[in-house]
């Protein structure tokens, strides 16, 4: 097992900096199911070599491991296929293959070598998969979800009237579990459109110990074989490049004022955005336009869904106001939780199950019998931001989420935040009156009132549009002077100066030794005491800030 840095991010950029590897020969498919057990929280990929058993055929694939199972008689790991690596490829993989060892005949794929990456990530896939025997403990499992949401499903097997081999996806309409005269016997009934026509017919599939004779017309059994479910799939996302996306992006009020106007920028997948900016400059606009809260016009999309479509959207991100009031105080948190995750359509057993996760992950489990009035500012928002997370969105939006907090709790909470981005993947956009609170985060975009946005980027790449690169002299005072700051703007190649108290940061395009120098005779010839210089003071985003909201640089916006 290994820790390495994968392939640079513009070749890979569906993938994390660092995931941890374990390689396992085929023979030894027992020890790579104990290795994905011992991470069974984790979002486990693979990638895969060996032969496919129905043809003889070498494969190789890269997927997202569903389930590993380990039997008496057989060892298993169910794999998504996410992309097929083979150079020559004759016909298309299933969707869902099973790969046992090398030496297997019962599964998809006999394998001869085994590659498990651990992204470091919780597994927040809802979707499931079942062998055809285990089809009554499908229809347990499909009937929580069934009355509250459309599942869909794909099953591979045989048709009954003729044993033709054969594949079906569609929507579970019905699910049960029945006597048979050996097992318990497992049935669903699934529809199934038909592309071309729309017509759609309704398949029962059954367990392959259904032999007994058919209970419904033999050319609509399946005799299943294996079943990909996915309970969550009325409210998939299409393929996107941009998890957030705006794009010319423009919020108009009665009388034809602009409030944002042709606002423009995107995040990728996992990243967290920090939207910074004065009062009335456009931030908490932006994000509600973003969200579909408020007319725009311009692109707005979430997850690639335009965000004018309300019902499907508000499944694929989580918002937390400012205001806290809008939590019921006499619930609690887990209360809370369940209350406004039902909107959802998420059975009250998962809220349950993950609401204590989450407030788990938050640090505040102990709290979560007690009514949320009795919880400090702090334990508060935390609550709130695990309400805007139950459903598992994609993006998280927060509207000034440290406003009010001590500077010890606002670290806090972005030790937590940084944790759930991690973890769970999320992505996030936290607008912020702070801005040091900015270099948390990938991207930054910055506001000002009347421009709407001004400068969009990473942390790193808009601090070094300033001059020499984001480096300046760095000049601390004996005490703070009021003249100190306009001596050093006189000084000869000086561009300008930012000063928080007695520390004052000169900017210069020219080398930064020699104007060091200057600045020091120009403040002894105003006997101003220097307490310590440094010729190479690195900027930090408050001072991009300031610099950007007094004109001092032009803003640069990242496509």
């Amino acid at each position: 097992m290994v820790v390495r840095s994968e392939l640079p991010a513009s070749e890979l950029p569906e993938r994390p900096s660092f995931v941890e590897e374990a390689y396992f020969s085929g023979a030894r498919i027992g020890d790579a199911i104990d290795w994905i057990h011992e991470r069974r929280d984790r979002e486990i990929h693979c990638e895969i070599e060996g032969t496919l058993t129905r043809t003889g055929q070498r494969v190789k694939f890269r997927g997202r491991v569903l389930r590993a199972k380990k039997g008496m008689l057989s060892r298993q790991i169910a794999v998504l296929v996410e992309s097929d690596l083979r150079q020559r490829a004759t016909d298309e993989l299933d969707r869902v293959l099973t790969v046992g060892s090398n030496t297997t005949t019962s599964q998809d794929v006999a394998a001869t070598q085994i590659t498990l990456q651990n992204y470091l990530k919780r597994d927040m896939a809802g979707d499931l998969f079942f062998n055809g025997s285990e089809l009554q403990d499908a229809a347990k499992e499909v009937s929580k979800f069934l009355k509250a949401h459309r599942v869909a499903c794909t099953v591979w097997g045989q048709r009954l009237s003729d044993r033709t081999p054969m594949m079906i996806e569609g929507m579970i309409i019905g699910a049960s579990v029945s006597p048979a005269p050996v097992l318990p016997e497992g049935v669903l009934e699934v529809r199934v459109e038909a592309e071309e026509t729309g017509e759609s017919k309704i398949y029962i599939v059954a367990q392959p110990q259904f032999l007994f004779g058919p209970r419904s017309d033999p050319n609509l059994t399946v005799i299943a074989r294996k079943v990909y479910i996915r309970p969550y799939a009325w409210v998939e996302a299409p393929a996107y490049r941009n998890v957030l996306e705006a794009r010319n992006l423009t919020v108009t009020v009665k009388g034809g004022k602009k409030i944002i106007e042709n606002v423009t920028f995107s995040i990728r997948e996992g990243e967290m955005l920090a939207i910074i900016g004065e009062s009335g400059a456009g931030k908490s606009t932006t994000v509600k336009a973003l969200i579909g809260d408020i007319p725009s016009t311009g692109v707005a999309r979430i997850a690639g869904i335009d965000s004018r479509n309300a019902q499907k959207v508000r499944y694929f991100f989580g918002y937390c106001p400012q205001d806290l009031s809008y939590m019921y105080e006499t619930f609690t948190p887990l209360e809370n939780i369940i209350a406004f995750g039902k909107q959802y359509d998420i059975p009250e057993y998962q809220l349950i199950r993950d609401g204590k996760t989450l407030l788990r992950d938050f640090g505040i489990i102990e709290k979560a019998n007690s009514p949320t009035r009795e919880l400090s500012g702090g334990q508060q928002r935390r609550v709130s931001i695990a309400i805007a997370l139950v459903h598992r969105p994609k993006v998280l939006l927060m509207d000034e989420p440290t406003s009010g907090l001590d500077p010890d709790n606002r670290n806090e909470l972005w030790q937590y935040l940084d944790y759930i981005n991690k973890e769970y993947g999320t992505s996030m956009v936290v607008i912020t009156h702070y801005p040091a609170e900015a270099e948390f985060c990938d991207k930054v975009a910055v506001f000002m009132r009347g421009k709407s946005l001004v400068a969009f980027g990473s942390p790193a790449r808009l601090k070094e549009s300033l001059p020499n690169r984001g480096f300046a002299v760095g000049i601390v005072l004996e005490e703070v002077h009021p003249r100190a700051r306009k001596v050093l703007e006189s000084v000869e190649g000086v561009r300008f100066v930012l000063q928080r108290g007695e520390l004052l940061k000169v900017f210069t395009e020219e080398p930064l030794e020699e104007v060091a120098e200057r600045c020091l005779s120009a403040l002894e010839e105003h006997e101003i005491p220097v307490k310590m210089v440094k010729t190479r003071s690195i900027a930090d985003m408050v001072d991009y800030y300031i610099a950007i909201t007094r004109g001092l640089v032009t803003g640069i916006i990242e496509k």
